[in-house]
């Protein structure tokens, strides 16, 4: 009975992030979710209570899932090319395994930023940051790497890391329309490692 319900729940979660995913916290439907995880109204109901509560779990599943390695990276003791480089291998193996993340976090950002910061809060992301910060600033100070500001870089990295997820329609209309995708962002991880450090390498 228990592990009926648990797998109850599990398809309730992987029905509520699909139809979040497409249609955001505003445009899904209890019934829809309901539907796709092949359980009636009331029993979705039964498991959680409103909509709001079945997005608040989703959604800080998904975020937790970017913030992670973000918070990894921050805190991690490593000499910084070789942190670069994790991290642009830790979001290749998450958004390949979740690749509706970006476009789901993305399509929520804007509505409610405090649930974002309250995560971040709970992940050690913000405090965590300022250990990375010195670290860049050290390797500029020691002339390791150009000037440029540790905020920039951290952008320049994730959004690399990031934006081919978010883009991937486009991208392969407009630029990969032969080529495989998946085998493409597989094998994207090490190049962008590369064009960053050699961006900022003396």
């Amino acid at each position: 009975m228990e592990n009926k319900s648990q797998e109850t729940q599990e398809n309730i979660l992987v029905a509520a992030r699909t139809v979040f995913a497409r249609k955001g916290f505003a445009g899904a439907r209890m019934q829809e979710i309901a539907d796709s995880a092949g359980i009636n109204k009331a029993l979705l109901h039964y498991y959680y209570k409103s909509k709001e509560k079945l997005f608040e779990q989703v959604f800080e599943e998904a975020f937790v899932k970017i913030m992670r390695p973000l918070a990894s990276f921050f805190s991690d003791d490593l000499e910084l090319f070789q942190k670069i480089r994790n991290i642009c291998h830790v979001y290749q193996k998450v958004l390949l395994e979740y690749p509706f993340l970006p476009n789901f976090i993305l399509n929520e950002v804007t509505s409610d930023p405090s649930r974002i910061l309250n995560i971040m809060s709970k992940e050690d992301v913000l405090e965590a940051k300022n250990k990375t910060v010195k670290q860049i600033n050290e390797a500029v100070q020691s002339g390791k790497i150009r000037a440029i500001d540790p905020q920039e870089l951290i952008l320049n990295i994730v959004s690399l890391s990031v934006f081919p997820f978010v883009a991937r329609p486009i991208a392969e209309e407009l630029l990969f329309k032969d080529v495989d995708m998946d085998e493409l962002l597989n094998s994207r991880a090490d190049r962008v490692a590369d064009f960053v450090i050699q961006s900022i390498k003396i």
